[in-house]
């Protein structure tokens, strides 16, 4: 999944020169997919799709496309994949030749705030951990409401508060505390947007863990590695900072899931 929103939490909210979206591949090298719930929650989410291989899918910020190249491979169905990110993309790109898949894979260089399609174009619509439309929950469910046919499906990856968050926790993120709402409020905001719910998974404390150190480790990895790196200072200011912030606080306040959604045809009468 992309540049994520979680990992774009992890930037200072001051700015600087460091490429963003190297940063979050470098740090996503060794994850499947880019946000903490193991492959096995996926996988009960996708038991739960009707999808066939006439199914057109909608995969906004792709990331490493792991869950695109699974559709295909279990349904045949064709999927499009935003990712604004060059890094992600080739890595989607590689990892869909290695497995066959790029035929049924549509890989676009787009920013998802960029991305128009046609009201209720796609079978399921996708969007894991990644930004681009403002609203938070509640505008992602609108507007991936809007592009999925009726009988169809919409999958939103995000976080959400376990409890209220400490000040200092609140400061780190720069703002986008304000979007995040608790595991009941994401689910009503898709309900209120039209859409009904099927399922949710949550990250367990143990998946989040092993996220998290996975991340840091793939940074600290690439400094060892890469020393001439120019980025490479910064990279590791944000992912120390980020990290000493998840121990402290993160573990405590913040969850993350995935939720499934119908998305029911007009009333008839």
């Amino acid at each position: 999944m992309s540049p994520s929103a979680l990992s774009a939490e992890r930037a200072p909210s001051r700015p600087h020169a460091m490429n963003q979206h190297k940063y979050i591949a470098v740090a996503h090298r060794d994850h499947d997919y880019c946000n903490p719930l193991s492959a096995a929650k996926f996988e009960r989410l996708l038991d739960l799709l009707p999808l066939e291989a006439t199914s057109r899918v909608l995969d906004l910020g792709c990331g490493r496309a792991e869950l695109a190249l699974r559709i295909i491979e279990r349904f045949g169905s064709t999927v499009i994949a935003l990712d604004h990110s060059p890094y992600m993309l080739d890595a989607a790109r590689e990892r869909a030749e290695w497995t066959g898949a790029l035929g049924r894979l549509h890989l676009d260089d787009t920013d998802i705030r960029d991305f128009r399609a046609d009201p209720e174009t796609f079978h399921l619509s996708v969007m894991l951990d990644a930004g681009g439309i403002a609203g938070g929950m509640a505008g992602i469910c609108r507007q991936l409401r809007a592009w999925t046919r009726s009988g169809g499906y919409v999958l939103v990856g995000t976080g959400y508060w376990k409890q209220k968050p400490p000040g200092e926790l609140v400061a780190l993120l720069g703002g986008r505390e304000r979007e995040l709402l608790d595991h009941p409020g994401n689910v009503q905001v898709g309900i209120d947007a039209g859409l009904v719910p099927m399922h949710a998974v949550t990250a367990t404390q143990d998946e989040w863990d092993e996220y998290e150190w996975k991340f840091c480790r793939s940074v600290e990895r690439h400094a060892r590695e890469q020393p001439d790196d120019p980025d490479v200072p910064a990279m590791l200011e944000r992912a120390r900072r980020w990290r000493d912030a998840y121990l402290k606080w993160g573990r405590e306040a913040l969850g993350f899931a995935a939720y499934l959604f119908y998305r029911p045809g007009a009333r008839i009468g």
